[in-house]
């Protein structure tokens, strides 16, 4: 049996940089992930030498994209449940979670009340951000549905401008544009665009997959910035309590979702359809994203998050080929066009990040050689 740590799970508490990642842990996150201690993971950094360590954050978070990708596109070509598929990984996921908690004695809940409100709304905004992500799914491509739940990372650089009052920088006044023009040609809005452009497709179950990829996204956007809040305030906030939560309120959901498939609906899981081959080997292939969870947060620890943000954009290239070569339905201009133009727009982001960031790193390396400087005198004048 793997270990703890194998498993990602190890905590080594005299570390502060293994901050947790974010609440909807089930896809790379974006701004995701703001370390706790960002200056240390840098040192720590600094300090590995070789060209597999200088760029295995690079390969973890594409790698964790790949499987992501490829794991959520086979279930969707396997036409099970998408959201029935899932109760075989959040059992496993809140078994490891909860045997690690007791056996590393942490309370399941844990700071002062207005922490604690800030935990249930992270985890209800995560959990709320899957199921609407896997309904999606049921209604529009996985590529389109991908594109547009990615543009989470514009809609949380442009609230966090309205919450923290801060002033737009030119980076977003480019990327929002861009962003609003590729979420309307993966859309294709029927009073811009002809509805003969896709005659194969039903236009209105369509429309809702792509409505509810929006609204995803902007729940996700919800979610980081409360899980920021959260970070900021709980200096010793313990990811394994947050991904147990998390897992948690997931699991509740599921149960609630089977409950009303099962009454009204008349179409929950039955014996029959649990021990059919296509449910085993959807529900097998959802524990993979476990490991998904243990690749981004190597890859978190290991790269600059501003890196990791451009790098989790691949997710859309991905699912673009995958459906491209695999499926019958191609994308036309407009979508791999939008889809082109919301990359471009994270990219921006991302690039504006690594640059805003390159002047406060020199500043903090700069106060650390005089420290040094300074310690080191002093150590001489004793002498």
């Amino acid at each position: 049996m793997m270990s703890l740590k194998e498993n990602g799970l190890y905590e080594d508490d005299s570390d502060s940089s293994d901050g947790p990642i974010e609440a909807i842990a089930f896809f790379p996150p974006a701004v995701s992930t703001l370390s706790i201690n960002d200056l240390s993971m840098k040192k720590d950094l600094g300090n590995k030498n070789g060209c597999y360590m200088r760029f295995s954050g690079v390969i973890y978070s594409l790698l964790a994209s790949l499987i992501f990708t490829c794991a959520t596109f086979s279930i969707k070509q396997i036409g099970v449940d998408l959201l029935g598929a899932l109760f075989l990984r959040f059992v496993v996921q809140l078994l490891i979670m909860f045997s690690f908690i007791r056996y590393k004695k942490y309370p399941f809940l844990f700071g002062t009340p207005f922490e604690i409100f800030l935990q249930a709304i992270c985890c209800a905004t995560g959990a709320g951000g899957l199921f609407i992500y896997y309904i999606a799914l049921d209604y529009a491509e996985l590529s389109d549905v991908t594109t547009l739940f990615y543009t989470k990372v514009v809609w949380t650089v442009v609230f966090s401008i309205f919450i923290y009052r801060e002033r737009p920088s030119i980076s977003i006044l480019v990327a929002l544009p861009l962003t609003i023009t590729g979420v309307i040609f993966v859309t294709r809005p029927s009073f811009l665009f002809s509805s003969s452009s896709n005659s194969s497709v039903n236009n209105n179950h369509r429309l809702i997959g792509l409505s509810l990829s929006i609204i995803g996204a902007i729940t996700s956007s919800t979610n980081i910035l409360v899980f920021k809040r959260l970070v900021s305030t709980s200096k010793n906030i313990k990811p394994s309590v947050i991904t147990f939560q998390y897992s948690l309120a997931v699991f509740i959901l599921l149960i609630i979702n089977q409950l009303y498939r099962k009454f009204i609906l008349d179409t929950g899981l039955t014996i029959n359809y649990v021990i059919s081959w296509r449910y085993i080997l959807a529900s097998v292939i959802c524990l993979t994203i476990i490991a998904v969870n243990l690749l981004v947060q190597k890859a978190m620890k290991r790269e600059n998050p501003s890196i990791f943000t451009l790098l989790g954009s691949s997710d859309i290239i991905f699912a673009l080929i995958l459906q491209n070569i695999f499926t019958t339905k191609r994308s036309d201009l407009f979508t791999l066009l939008g889809s082109a133009l919301v990359i471009c727009s994270v990219v921006i982001i991302g690039l504006s990040k690594i640059l805003n960031e390159q002047p406060s790193h020199q500043k903090v390396q700069l106060m650390d050689n005089q420290n040094n400087i300074k310690d080191f005198d002093e150590t001489n004048d004793k002498c």
